[in-house]
């Protein structure tokens, strides 16, 4: 029964606040780095918003749409998909802030072929398990300054870091909250 009828009926459908998310959370120092980027870039250009909770920057490889429970089998899917990949630990390093409409992110370009080709690679052993590409289109970033757009993009001293694994996370919508359901270790 739909949303809308339940409505009618007096009862209320459970909200779709559980965001499932594959990601590379950032290590302690990029988080620290980052941080201090997104408070100089919002100093320098007198912007509002809010940074980024730190503990919570992360790069988003891919999400699986908004549920009120997350099935366990889709889980189970994805794990298989992530624990397929062979991949060595690699560095990444973005060199640049700004540039996305509602936020600000820390941006890259050559520092970041490693990690596009490790997306890509994912995105086809997520293939394999039967699991929709749709929701995996890619642009490398970092937010670290919600509600405020970051127009000018501005070269920094590189953000770098070692990634090491990944992690597959329910994200509480509105709560700031993230929980991690799996993490998967890159090969060393």
């Amino acid at each position: 029964m739909a949303a809308e009828q339940l409505s009618l009926l007096g009862f209320e459908a459970a909200p779709r606040d559980k965001h499932l998310i594959l990601m590379i959370y950032l290590d302690q120092q990029a988080r620290v780095a980052a941080r201090a980027a997104g408070r100089r870039y919002q100093a320098d250009h007198q912007l509002g918003g809010a940074v980024f909770n730190p503990d919570l920057m992360h790069i988003t490889l891919g999400h699986f749409d908004y549920w009120d429970q997350v099935p366990q089998s889709l889980i189970d899917r994805i794990s298989r998909a992530a624990r397929r990949l062979d991949v060595a630990p690699f560095e990444v390093a973005f060199d640049q802030i700004g540039g996305f409409p509602r936020n600000v992110v820390l941006r890259g370009g050559e520092g970041l072929g490693a990690l596009e080709a490790f997306q890509a690679g994912l995105r086809q052993a997520l293939a394999w398990e039967k699991l929709d590409s749709a929701n995996l289109a890619f642009t490398p970033h970092v937010t670290v300054l919600y509600g405020q757009p970051g127009a000018v993009v501005t070269p920094i001293e590189p953000v770098t870091w070692t990634v090491r694994e990944f992690a597959l996370v329910v994200s509480h919508q509105g709560q700031g909250r993230h929980e991690v359901l799996a993490r998967y270790p890159l090969a060393d």
